[in-house]
């Protein structure tokens, strides 16, 4: 028996197919990597997005241990630039939902990617903050992580606007944990809004690459204590230590 084997392994043609079959997760990798990507892109969109950020920011990111792996939250952070979401996406171990201006929302390629993110769109008006309320109610009540920028815009100035009402809404609907981050490092990258009087030439100027960026998780706030005065000095206690 043993040396009909050796006789069979001796013939080329059965070495051949040896090899064929060890090479074969190997050289099939690439079509699985595709046929996986049609199915579920959300987990190279995730990916993507980190490697991206790595790639343009000297990151430091500290305190997001104390989000759990599952069950429902929000987090609240200061908003300084239009990457704020994927710091705070790169910086969690989790994925995230965002609420995003439906103007942003509806760029065709923005949009994608937002849906692969199941990003929650709204409109300054009265109809489509209710619909996004509601939505985030929703979203909340299937134990997902939502992202609030309670200001409700990108700061003109560098500072924290005032916290908007909307959050504590959510919270009387839905008593989560509220987790509070502080990001640092953003305003005055090209995508804040502090060259914004100036001409789009000088807007788009590169401004520190690979700028140093933090973004620091305090300790989870439970719903009782989510007024707004309060929620804001948290945020405002961490951004002085970031």
């Amino acid at each position: 028996m043993v040396q009909y084997v050796f006789s069979a392994i001796r013939k080329p043609g059965t070495l051949v197919w040896l090899y064929f079959l060890t090479m074969w997760k190997t050289i099939t990798a690439p079509f699985r990597t595709f046929i996986g990507l049609l199915r579920d892109p959300r987990p190279f969109y995730r990916s993507g997005a980190k490697l991206l950020v790595k790639m343009l920011y000297r990151t430091k990111f500290s305190g997001f241990e104390q989000i759990p792996n599952t069950g429902a939250g929000i987090i609240i952070a200061n908003h300084v630039s239009y990457m704020d979401g994927l710091i705070l996406h790169t910086a969690c171990h989790r994925p995230v939902v965002f609420i995003i201006d439906e103007e942003i929302y509806k760029i065709p390629l923005v949009k994608y990617f937002l849906d692969l993110n199941g990003a929650i769109p709204v409109l300054p008006n009265r109809d489509s903050v209710t619909a996004m309320l509601e939505e985030v109610s929703r979203r909340l009540e299937k134990g997902e992580l939502v992202c609030i920028f309670p200001e409700g815009m990108l700061t003109y100035t560098g500072n924290m606007s005032r916290f908007k009402f909307g959050i504590e809404w959510i919270i009387q609907h839905n008593p989560v944990p509220i987790y509070p981050v502080a990001l640092k490092g953003l305003w005055g990258s090209i995508l804040s809004r502090k060259y914004r009087k100036q001409s789009l030439l000088m807007r788009l100027l590169p401004r520190g690459f690979r700028r140093r960026v933090s973004a620091i998780c305090g300790a989870p706030i439970p719903p009782g204590k989510a007024r707004l005065s309060y929620l804001q000095r948290v945020v405002m206690d961490l951004k002085n230590r970031a």
